[in-house]
């Protein structure tokens, strides 16, 4: 298998003073504005935002913000983060369905679909933005920046609330397929152990990891060659890192993970791709399966002739 995207297949905006415009979503109102960018974008400590604040780079409703301020809905944030170098992302967005409510896409990587960490430009969103100016871009659910696929964008506030009941109600059938390092020892499986918070952003499980919560994971093992397999997942639970956490807590880390696996600056192909989603929206039922990036293919074709 031929695997890599070089650095010429991506884009890198030159350096320039980053300023991030947001509002609370309801889970963070009622939180202290130092405990909301700790929470929220955990990049940096609470000490690193704290001093942010106290130096002025954060402005609530157009006023300096101070530590201890409580924040409400409707605020209005802006984040002064200064000169950065944004790291290289793949902008090449592919639509495979749009319509007056919705727009799907096969999100490439890497790219985070909100500013995030270094991203700014380089996001899903403010691409979006950009080709269209007069909508609000509304993800509906969040793939990591390294993860490709089926990602849905809703075009109008009562699509966007539509859908987001549907995820929280979890009715949203999902597949992904994660190509891993090493062979299972079943063709199916299931991994139900919780998730927690190991240090900073990091997930995991066992004893080291706090506030951990329920998690189920179903495998189904579809083809394996060089020391390398493809994997089916049927992520039952939404936790943060689900899938990339317990294939690496099983010993299949994902390829060319960096966070829970062996990562490679060099290489910018990844191995984990949402294939399928399947919802109910408004009075139907809507269904994308998108085609996973090449490095995939191998093994996909080696699965589909073991069905024949």
């Amino acid at each position: 298998m031929e695997l890599g995207t070089t650095l010429d297949s991506l884009y890198q905006p030159p350096a320039s003073q980053q300023i991030y415009e947001s509002s609370p979503s309801p889970q963070y109102c009622g939180l202290l504005v130092e405990e909301y960018f700790a929470r929220r974008f955990p990049y940096q400590s609470k000490k690193d935002w704290i001093t942010q604040i106290k130096n002025g780079d954060i402005l609530i409703n157009g006023r300096v913000a101070r530590t201890g301020y409580v924040l409400k809905e409707g605020d209005r944030i802006i984040t002064h983060a200064g000169l950065r170098q944004e790291p290289p992302a793949n902008r090449s967005l592919k639509v495979v369905y749009e319509d007056s409510h919705i727009r799907v896409f096969n999100k490439p990587a890497p790219i985070p679909v909100h500013p995030s960490g270094r991203y700014f430009q380089n996001s899903m969103t403010e691409i979006l933005k950009q080709l269209y100016p007069q909508e609000i871009p509304r993800p509906v659910q969040r793939l990591d920046a390294t993860t490709t696929g089926v990602i849905v964008f809703a075009r109008t506030r009562q699509a966007a609330a539509a859908l987001m009941n549907e995820f929280k109600s979890h009715r949203i059938k999902k597949e992904y397929l994660a190509l891993v390092e090493g062979e299972p020892e079943k063709e199916k499986f299931c991994i139900d152990t919780p998730i927690g918070v190991l240090n900073g952003s990091h997930r995991g499980v066992g004893d080291q990891a706090r506030n951990a919560k329920p998690a189920k994971t179903e495998v189904q093992w579809l083809a394996s060659k060089n020391g390398r397999s493809l994997l089916k997942i049927n992520p039952l639970s939404g936790r943060t890192n689900q899938i990339r956490v317990h294939l690496s807590s099983c010993g299949l880390p994902v390829y060319n993970d960096s966070v829970y696996g062996q990562g490679n600056e060099v290489n910018h192909s990844y191995g984990l791709h949402a294939w399928s989603l399947e919802f109910k929206f408004f009075d139907r039922v809507m269904g994308f399966q998108v085609e996973p990036p090449s490095h995939f293919q191998f093994l996909l074709e080696m699965a589909e002739d073991k069905r024949k």
